[in-house]
């Protein structure tokens, strides 16, 4: 029972020590603005991981590109020596 607490404890507080950096991360973004804007992480808010691995974000724009592994110079040479 001492084990879960005390697991339980930790994980709470490295989940509050990380919005705690997060926060002071905002605050150096918006006292210092010669640095750049804030970058949050991507996530449910704005980054791919909640679209099923395909991004729909402005800016974003990739070009699927499909290479046939004969394109490959020394490829076709693998495995047939």
């Amino acid at each position: 029972m001492i084990e879960f607490l005390l697991t339980s404890g930790v994980i709470f507080a490295v989940l509050t020590g990380w919005q705690y950096v997060e926060h002071r991360y905002r605050r150096f973004a918006n006292d210092h603005p010669a640095l750049g804007p804030f970058r949050p992480e991507p996530g449910c808010g704005g980054g791919c991981s909640c679209s099923g691995g395909s991004c729909s974000t402005p800016g974003s724009e990739t070009q699927s590109t499909t290479v046939s592994l004969a394109d490959i110079p020394g490829v076709q040479a693998i495995g047939r020596e």
